[in-house]
């Protein structure tokens, strides 16, 4: 058969929101487009304006959906762009591109650059799950707002400029509320180490004294990892590393932290999620809550500073659950590694979760709300309900007015005490713990203020 002659287009590359890191997920695919001979521009709409210009410039658009948050502004997003171009194709493309509610010509999920490069060359739209192994790239910077607008690493009374790069794709665990499970289904694809660290230098050069691993686990892949944080590690001894690790996996690999250490990991980001046994069973989680302490005490003792990630807010949720959360926090000192968000987040269920058809969730679930992309629930104990209401306000506020941390977690420790009736002792914040400037969270709304931003573009 012969090959088809590849027209070259205008692409226009666009990211709502990455978790307030440089976006990857628009380098990857730039460097990929513009191999070929496509002319690509690159936007993120978290930080800056998505011109008119772009959009009449563009043959075709596609936007990154790498999370929740960022399918729920693209889908207000495209609405906006078909009421100027109307006949623009679009396409979403990440982990999410398959839940999207607006009418787009393609979705393309997990390793999304081949389908990718046939939809701009002409080929079909519709839904593509790529899964198979890609021929990865180094990711391509070249017009992305410079990290200087992005999340800074805060440590010590200072503040360090902080990139983010990715050695693997996907997760060899299925937890049941994580999205990556309904789409790689327990596969990984790594990334060759000689991009990674030509990535890491780039980024270097670019100012970076602080690189975020972006990895789902930054130990599924041990080996492969290690390795690419020996070299990063010798090439840029001063720079400084956080990755995001299993509790199962920071106990399965205990003999590695002292060597982590280092190599400058400077913290890591573990999904706790809950202190309730019976949560972490559904959740599928593969850990207990004697597990999470030993991984505080592990990380700890080897020098890495550890913060916690937390789902709080579940259909089955009490305050006295609530409570026993903050009483974990306390008892392991682990309030100044806390983000207050966590201790808002309530449960999302999107099509696929696998949560959908889970004997302890089905009782609960009502109809799905397709613009909210998430099935809908309520709270069994109406008293949670409330309590959730609160929290969110208090972490809504302390976001806007940059409370500090210690202080918001004591006024919702104040006001879960109301709520239980229980004498909660006051948080306090041991030791400083590093941190990124923006708040670490995944499968959560959008803020009204970054909902209200894309519409009104």
């Amino acid at each position: 058969m012969p090959r088809r002659k590849l027209t070259y287009m205008r692409v226009l590359l666009v990211s709502t929101y990455e978790l307030g890191r440089q976006p990857v997920h628009l380098a990857s695919p730039a460097a990929a487009l513009r191999g070929v001979g496509h002319e690509v521009r690159t936007v993120d709409v978290a930080v800056d304006d998505l011109d008119d210009t772009d959009l009449d410039w563009a043959d075709r658009m596609a936007i990154s959906v790498p999370m929740h948050t960022a399918t729920r502004l693209a889908d207000s997003l495209v609405d906006a762009v078909r009421s100027h171009r109307p006949e623009l194709s679009i396409a979403l493309y990440g982990l999410y591109a398959g839940v999207g509610s607006s009418p787009v010509d393609a979705r393309l999920e997990a390793e999304y650059e081949p389908a990718l490069l046939d939809w701009v060359a002409g080929g079909g739209g519709g839904s593509v799950r790529h899964l198979g192994r890609s021929e990865f790239m180094v990711p391509d910077r070249h017009g992305l707002p410079g990290i200087d607008r992005y999340a800074r690493l805060e440590h010590a009374g200072s503040t360090v400029l902080a990139g983010a790069v990715e050695a693997s794709h996907g997760c060899r665990h299925r937890c049941r509320h994580c999205p990556i499970p309904a789409v790689y289904d327990g596969r990984i694809r790594v990334v060759p180490g000689d991009d990674v660290l030509a990535d890491i230098d780039n980024l270097v050069v670019a100012g970076a004294g602080h690189i975020t691993f972006g990895d789902a686990d930054f130990l599924n892949a041990p080996a492969h990892s290690l390795g690419i944080l020996e070299r990063a590690h010798a090439a840029h001894p001063s720079v400084t590393f956080d990755a995001t690790i299993k509790v199962e996996h920071i106990l399965d690999h205990r003999e590695i932290w002292p060597h982590m250490a280092e190599l400058n990991l400077l913290f890591v980001v573990s999904a706790f999620e809950s202190v309730d046994e019976s949560t972490l069973e559904i959740l599928d989680k593969g850990h207990t809550v004697p597990d999470m302490a030993e991984a505080v005490t592990i990380t700890r003792n080897a020098g890495v500073h550890i913060r916690p990630t937390w789902l709080p807010f579940l259909p089955w949720t009490t305050p006295d659950d609530v409570a026993d959360t903050l009483q974990f926090i306390d008892r392991h000192n682990l309030a100044g590694a806390t983000d207050p968000v966590q201790m808002s987040i309530r449960l999302l269920v999107p099509a696929g979760s696998l949560l959908e058809d889970h004997p302890a969730m089905t009782p609960h679930l009502e109809e799905y709300d397709e613009p909210a992309l998430s099935w809908r629930w309520s709270f069994a104990d109406p008293e949670t309900a409330m309590l959730y209401k609160e929290l969110e306000a208090i972490a809504a506020h302390a976001s806007d007015c940059g409370q500090e941390a210690v202080p918001t977690l004591n006024e919702m420790r104040a006001v879960v005490a109301r709520f239980t009736d229980r004498e909660l002792v006051s948080l306090e914040e041991v030791a400083s713990t590093p941190r990124l400037s923006e708040s670490w969270f995944c499968c959560s709304e959008p803020t009204g203020s970054q909902t209200v931003s894309i519409r009104s573009r």
